[in-house]
């Protein structure tokens, strides 16, 4: 009976997801400074380099150095969580930086992570969409 409890539990991991971009220049650096704080909350941190994967209780998180900036992607069993991840890794990186001029949106994720914020940045004009605009 627990096992079936525990695999309900992580079907549902993801129903409530969001994702991110942020600018940053030195992206593999500030990945580093922004997540090793967070990784040391969560119950598991895989990953080194370009990506790291955070598991929480009931959520998971993915910080991904991409292009000169990070992508960022929480998923969670309930709204509740979600929000509770997004703001720890918004402090990550207010803690990683000093720039006062961070801007940080988020965007409801639909499918795989990152597929949204991917959509906006590789949209061209002829696409009928704002290319990198929602991202500053």
């Amino acid at each position: 009976m627990a096992t079936r409890w525990r695999s309900t539990i992580e079907a549902e991991t993801h129903r409530h997801a969001a994702e991110s971009y942020v600018l940053a220049p030195n992206a593999g650096d500030f990945l580093e400074q922004m997540s090793l704080p967070i990784s040391k909350l969560a119950r598991m941190a895989i990953g080194n380099g370009a990506e790291r994967i955070l598991f929480f209780d009931e959520g998971k998180a993915i910080v991904r150095a991409f292009e000169g900036g990070l992508l960022l992607w929480v998923g969670a069993s309930n709204l509740v969580i979600r929000h509770a991840l997004q703001l720890l890794l918004e402090g990550g990186l207010f803690h990683a930086t000093s720039d006062e001029r961070l801007v940080i949106s988020w965007y409801l994720s639909v499918g795989k992570p990152f597929a949204v914020i991917e959509g906006l940045l590789f949209a061209t004009s002829r696409d009928g969409a704002r290319c990198n605009t929602h991202l500053r």
